[in-house]
């Protein structure tokens, strides 16, 4: 079983053979629903968007490094006195 964020906002869980090949956490999925003409079937198409995985990783990288930033300082590092 995998689980995914759809939209960035709610999860759900699908079974790992419904997914492409290779596919990892992290990975950026595009689904396309396409409804037969006589309304009966509907067939989703699920791969992997690179561009939007480099994107998001990008995206991700950007704000930890800016966090680490803004906490270096507050944090003059050393050892912690309790």
């Amino acid at each position: 079983m995998s689980r995914i964020f759809v939209d960035g906002d709610k999860m759900i869980t699908v079974p790992l053979a419904t997914l492409p090949p290779g596919v990892r956490q992290g990975h950026v999925l595009a689904v396309v629903r396409e409804m037969s003409a006589d309304g009966k079937r509907a067939t989703l198409t699920i791969e992997i968007d690179e561009a939007a995985t480099t994107q998001a990783l990008a995206a991700s990288a950007a704000q930890v490094e800016s966090i680490r930033r803004q906490s270096a300082k507050r944090d003059p590092g050393g050892d912690v006195t309790l």
